[in-house]
């Protein structure tokens, strides 16, 4: 593989199995999601629609909006926070001024900037910035996590669609987020019901291992049913 794309003939060669056995994996590949199969081979699905960080805020405002309230609802004066570089999660450095005295660490240079003019007091981490959603990511990033514990941490995901937990379009922000996982003592999910029918490459959690999720009704009410037998869920 090679900047995300794979050549079925090389890959059939290398492993010693036939180019229909190859076929018929892309094929699996693309229905999960992860992959769209192409003349010759496959481009993973991720390189090709990770949307821009500016694309990803207009989409459901309304929603998000409506979500990030819920967790501001949430957030006690004094506790301290972590914010990662989620749409959503802007929606809620957005908000959390009506809060007193919380403190918050984030990797979003968006979030960091809300944060600052609005007077809270907030930490980025410091990393490689990746241009496609602001987001601070690497051994600077990880190293600072090691060295917190917060109250709270919210996070964001590209989607969950029959996967066992949220997930993200890159490997090095998906790093971040298990690392602030480890640094928080309670971690919220929150993701508009679009994300129920998205998908995306890197899994970084199993919902069994956060706290809430949380979203906004218009969800199905199958998928919100079987969310609920593994996490808390907070519907607006």
């Amino acid at each position: 593989m090679t900047k995300g794309n794979i050549n079925s003939l090389h890959i059939a060669e290398k492993y010693g199995v036939s180019s229909e056995t190859i076929r018929k994996d892309l094929l699996y590949l693309e229905q999960q999601g992860i992959a769209k199969k192409g003349y010759g081979g496959a481009v993973i699905a991720s390189e090709m629609r990770e949307l821009s960080f500016a694309r990803k805020v207009m989409e459901h405002q309304e929603q998000k909006t409506q979500i990030a309230k819920a967790a501001v609802d949430i957030v006690e004066d004094g506790s301290s926070l972590l914010l990662d570089s989620g749409s959503t999660v802007l929606c809620i450095a957005e908000q959390i001024a009506l809060k007193k005295n919380v403190t918050v660490f984030t990797n979003s240079l968006k979030s960091a900037q809300c944060l600052s003019n609005y007077g809270v007091r907030v930490y980025l981490l410091g990393g490689e910035v990746r241009s496609t959603s602001n987001a601070v990511v690497g051994g600077w990033a990880l190293e600072a996590l090691r060295e917190i514990r917060v109250d709270l941490a919210f996070m964001g995901t590209s989607g969950f669609c029959q996967r066992q937990g949220p997930c993200i379009e890159n490997f090095n922000e998906c790093d971040v987020k298990r690392a602030m996982i480890h640094s928080a003592v309670k971690t919220a999910v929150v993701a508009d019901s679009s994300k129920a029918q998205s998908n995306a490459l890197v899994q970084f959690a199993r919902w069994e291992e956060l706290d809430l999720l949380i979203t906004n009704a218009g969800a199905d009410p199958a998928t919100l049913e079987a969310l609920r037998k593994k996490i808390k869920v907070i519907t607006v």
